[in-house]
C-alpha cells in the first residue's frame, strides 16, 4: 500500500469513525499521542492550539459531539503532497446542546471548511483547520 493510500484510510478513519460515529477510541489510531491541534487561526482572532489526544478529545471533539450529537462530516477534496494532506470537508449536526457560549437552538448547522495534516507515517502529527463554523453557529442564534 502506498503512503497516500494508508493516508487516506487514515483520513477517512477520522471521519467516519472519530466524528461520524463518535468512536473516540480510534483517536489513537487517527493520532500521534502528541499531536498538535491549531484551531481557527491566530489566537489575537479567537484561534486555540491544543496538544495530544486527551486534549482533542475533551477540549474540542467530546463538547462538539454532545452539542451536536448528529454531527456528520464528508470530505470534499483530498489532495497529497509528501507528509502533507489537505481536505476540504463539509459538516452538519443539530445544535442540542450549548456550545461556545451559545444555547442549544435545536436548529441544523451545515459549514465547510479546509484542513492541512503534517503526517507521521499513516498518522496525524499536526493539524491545522479553518472553517466557517463559528459564524454559522452565531447566525443560528440571531
Amino acid at each position: 500500500m502506498s503512503n497516500n493510500e494508508a493516508r487516506k484510510r487514515t483520513m477517512n478513519k477520522l471521519l467516519e469513525e472519530v466524528w461520524n460515529r463518535q468512536n473516540l477510541g480510534a483517536l489513537t489510531e487517527v493520532f500521534t499521542e502528541n499531536a498538535i491541534m491549531h484551531h481557527g487561526g491566530p489566537e489575537d482572532r479567537g484561534g486555540h492550539d491544543m496538544a495530544g489526544i486527551s486534549a482533542f478529545r475533551e477540549g474540542y471533539i467530546r463538547p462538539t459531539q454532545a452539542a451536536f450529537p448528529d454531527i456528520q462530516h464528508q470530505a470534499k477534496d483530498l489532495l497529497f503532497d509528501g507528509d502533507r494532506v489537505v481536505m476540504r470537508f463539509h459538516g452538519e449536526g443539530t445544535h442540542k446542546g450549548e456550545f461556545m457560549g451559545i444555547a442549544a437552538t435545536n436548529k441544523v448547522m451545515r459549514y465547510e471548511g479546509i484542513a492541512i495534516f503534517r503526517m507521521q507515517g499513516d498518522r496525524i502529527a499536526e493539524v491545522w483547520v479553518h472553517s466557517n463554523a463559528a459564524r454559522q453557529l452565531a447566525a443560528l442564534a440571531a
